[in-house]
């Protein structure tokens, strides 16, 4: 391989980073170091940054992207592995909207290599350079806006001795108005420390070739070391990478006049639009069989369902799991596993292996999971076998690419047991994998990838029932509402973490397999008693929490609540008997009246929540609509009339529309002073085809419609 071509001067003084307490500015010498790392992307001669006149056909947009460039270059050296990425971007800013996304510049000075820059051209061709002398030290890195992040960052290593820090700044971009052409460049430098190290995976880049805004001309550039390996696939007819054969880098790709797409609703960005996938991996040793690597020099850019099977079973083989396996069946022998029926130890094994990942940092890998369960059933003999696919929101499996893709399942008895979240029990669906194409792996010397299709699920499966009775008091014209919900299916997802934040709901985990509290079980007396003290103690701060973080969900969906008064966890849905998850929220509402003379109107409809309005814009559909799963949506309102009222014409609510698409239903009745109205929602498909989108808008749109009505309360 050839030397990394990106030179800086090593004499360049590292940067050390300025105190909050220090106004968090630059020194001129600070400056002038930057400046100086710069001037590689500044006299970077491609005549694609020369470029000020953008099509006639994109004048309205709000931005174009005339030209951004990202190169990677690595090298390694003695026990480091320098990567540099560099970045240039340049855009003209058409209106408000795309100035204030450009009205602050971020970057990142971490090390003496590191640099940052920005330009702005006016109109008339005067070029503006922003100084950075006054910017601001970002103390949270997680608001730092993607456009501005690197797309690699350092790697996870078993040592790590290097200089390379993550410090964010920020600085104002004077002066910037519509018609303006920004210009603007970063380079992060990271050292990664490669001791004892065989290889690192670098974080997989999914970049859609269509942007927030039209391009004229995007590029990636990579240079590698000799023990640094590309993996890239192109998927819905995007460029692929190239073996550029020239000294500046080895591969390069180019995507030139791109258009935005108009509509981002329910897109399935990296499986329906054109897109590249490309990762860089470090390796000691080439086609390792558990890395997704090739040969030297070689960009590979598929991995066949064979090879699959041949990189699953040595994953497989190389997983360590006999830790974690140890602790599940000593927590198996606590409840007598080898009394158990089958199906009963199934589902205790489960949530054993839940429990313990719960406690890990980062849980379990769906590959360790996989690993612990099928050597749980071994112990009674079950037979398994091991599935293998990739989320439908990330990759088909014909184009996993990446060790990061696979996703590891296991099929017991026809049933498919996937990792666990701390929500979850046993056969418990996820949304990204129905109706996804996979692969039964067999494990053994001769591995086979056999194609399987998994489940699809309807909208009767996954339900959310909100059951809703509702008060006015007609001096305040305030309105009193008990909500319980009730959530059964893919639809828990919604809202598990919603019910279960701030409550006990977790802390007794050990009842859900029927073994030991692991906390009260070793603890001695004086022990046991400090923590049942610092419990108590939390229990009652959580009360108060509950109460205000269900405010902030609540004023979500109603931008008049006044007030949140009490939650109650009825049951949290973790469990194999009760596996509903079922809440009680009691709030009120202001601004639900209008008053009309003697009458008044009433916004009962709106208790259904903010409903989804679709403007011109997105009823025009260019791709398929990707649904997440399908789901029925149920509200059933019981609304107190006052004494001295009644409701009129309440038979104008009915509404019945019903199509491939969705339904949305509704059925109002009285009986005596209870007014009660039925409301029906229901999502049919996982993907709607973009020819169907007239058929949900006619279903969205109705539920709009709907939430807007008022209720004529006639004086008697």
């Amino acid at each position: 391989m050839k030397k990394l071509v990106l030179i800086i001067p090593l004499s360049i003084l590292f940067l050390s980073v300025k105190a909050q307490d220090d106004d968090d500015t630059f020194s001129p010498s600070k400056l002038e170091s930057i400046a100086k790392n710069m001037k590689l992307i500044w006299d970077d001669a491609d005549p694609d940054f020369k470029v000020s006149i953008v099509p006639e056909k994109w004048k309205d947009e709000s931005g174009i992207i005339i030209a951004q460039k990202t190169k990677f270059s690595f090298d390694k050296d003695a026990n480091k592995l320098a990567v540099y990425e560099v970045t240039r971007r340049r855009i003209k800013v058409n209106d408000k909207d795309a100035v204030n996304s450009y009205s602050s510049f971020y970057f990142r000075i971490g090390s003496s290599y590191d640099g940052a820059g920005i330009k702005v051209i006016k109109p008339n061709g005067t070029v503006q350079d922003v100084s950075l002398r006054n910017a601001v030290f970002v103390e949270d890195n997680d608001d730092v806006p993607s456009t501005f992040a690197p797309y690699i960052g350092k790697a996870n290593t078993y040592y790590d001795k290097s200089k390379s820090r993550t410090y964010y700044y920020k600085v104002a971009v004077p002066d910037l108005t519509p018609g303006d052409i920004i210009d603007y460049g970063t380079i992060f430098y990271d050292d990664n420390t490669v001791k004892k190290m065989s290889f690192i995976e670098f974080d997989p880049i999914y970049f859609v070739c269509t942007r927030e805004y039209p391009v004229l001309s995007q590029k990636f550039e990579i240079d590698t070391d000799d023990k640094s390996f590309v993996n890239s696939k192109s998927t819905m007819g995007a460029p692929l990478f190239k073996e550029s054969g020239n000294t500046s880098a080895d591969y390069t790709w180019e995507d030139r006049n791109r258009e935005k797409l108009k509509s981002n609703r329910w897109v399935n960005s990296l499986v329906e639009l054109p897109m590249i996938k490309f990762q860089i991996v470090f390796s000691r040793t080439e086609n390792r069989s558990d890395l997704f690597i090739g040969d030297k020099g070689e960009l590979k850019q598929n991995i066949s369902p064979e090879e699959l099977a041949k990189k699953m079973n040595s994953l497989y083989n190389r997983l360590d799991g006999s830790y974690y396996y140890t602790m599940a069946k000593a927590y198996l022998k606590q409840i007598g596993y080898a009394d158990l029926r089958e199906e009963d130890f199934i589902q205790k094994a489960y949530y054993v292996l839940r429990h313990m990942s719960h406690y890990r940092a980062n849980g379990f890998s769906s590959e360790l999971f996989a690993s612990c369960l099928t050597q749980c059933l071994e112990l009674k003999k079950i037979p398994y076998e091991l599935i293998v696919t990739s989320p439908a929101n990330v990759t088909k499996p014909e184009n996993i690419i990446f060790r990061t893709e696979p996703e590891w399942m296991v099929r017991v008895k026809g049933k498919y047991i996937f990792n666990a979240t701390i929500f979850s029990n046993p056969y418990d669906f996820k949304e990204e994998f129905l109706n996804t194409p996979a692969y039964i792996i067999s494990l053994g010397k001769n591995p086979t990838a056999t194609p399987v299709t998994l489940p699809a699920s309807t909208a009767d499966e996954n339900i959310t029932t909100n059951t809703i009775s509702a008060a006015m008091d007609t001096a305040t014209r305030n309105m009193s509402v008990t909500l319980q919900k009730a959530v059964v299916g893919l639809s828990k997802t919604f809202y598990n973490y919603q019910a279960m934040l701030y409550t006990p709901a977790l802390d007794d985990d050990h009842r859900s397999y029927g073994g030991e509290d692991d906390v009260r079980a070793g603890a001695k007396d004086a022990a046991l008693e400090a923590y049942e003290t610092r419990l108590r103690e939390r229990k009652k701060e959580d009360k108060i929490r509950k109460l205000e973080y269900m405010k902030d969900v609540f004023e979500d969906d109603f931008d008049n609540l006044t007030a949140y008064n009490e939650f109650t966890l009825n049951t949290d849905g973790r469990t194999w008997r009760k596996q509903e998850l079922n809440y009680t929220n009691k709030f009120e509402l202001s601004d639900m009246v209008k008053v009309a003379g003697n009458n008044l109107l009433v916004s009962i409809p709106g208790l259904t929540g903010e409903q989804l309005f679709v403007n011109r814009d997105e009823k025009v559909r260019e791709v398929d609509a990707y649904m997440g799963f399908p789901r029925s949506l149920r509200n059933i309102i019981s609304f107190t009339i006052p004494d001295g009222y009644k409701a009129v014409g309440i038979q104008n609510l009915n509404t019945n529309i019903d199509n491939e698409a969705g339904t949305f239903a509704v059925q109002a009745t009285i009986e005596g002073n209870k007014l009660s109205i039925l409301v029906k929602k229901v999502y049919k498909q996982t993907i709607l085809k973009k020819e169907s989108w007239p058929k949900m808008m006619e279903m969205l749109d109705a539920a709009f419609n709907f939430s807007q009505k008022k209720i004529l309360l006639k004086k008697i």
